[in-house]
């Protein structure tokens, strides 16, 4: 008995896939058949999984509100700069337009000997 090499492959082929495919029938017809549960247990309660959280610092009172208000207003006035009042701002671009114009003044002077 002398068969083929490709007649000896396709058989063991077709096996594998039949035993493969007896496989996938042999499963359970539905999920979790074997569960006590038959379904969702209405409960009346929502599930809780996780412990309330606590807070991780305690809270300010009314008072110590009242003077980190203070506070922070305190700091945002004292960086107010020139920049914050328009005519201070325009006064000092003048005066930077003229030390501007005598620099120029004083090059041409420099550069005219």
């Amino acid at each position: 008995m002398n068969f083929p090499v490709k007649i000896i492959m396709r058989l063991w082929v077709g096996a594998v896939l039949i035993a493969g495919l007896s496989a996938c029938a042999n499963t359970s017809p539905t999920p979790m058949a074997n569960s006590p549960l038959t379904g969702p247990v209405n409960t009346g309660t929502y599930p809780h999984f996780t412990p309330d959280p606590k807070g991780e610092t305690t809270q300010f009172t009314p008072e110590e509100k009242e003077a980190l208000r203070a506070r922070t207003t305190a700091a945002k006035n004292s960086q107010v700069g020139p920049s914050s009042d328009p005519a201070v701002a325009a006064r000092r671009q003048a005066e930077m337009q003229l030390l501007k114009k005598q620099q120029e003044d004083d090059l041409k002077a420099i550069e005219g000997r």
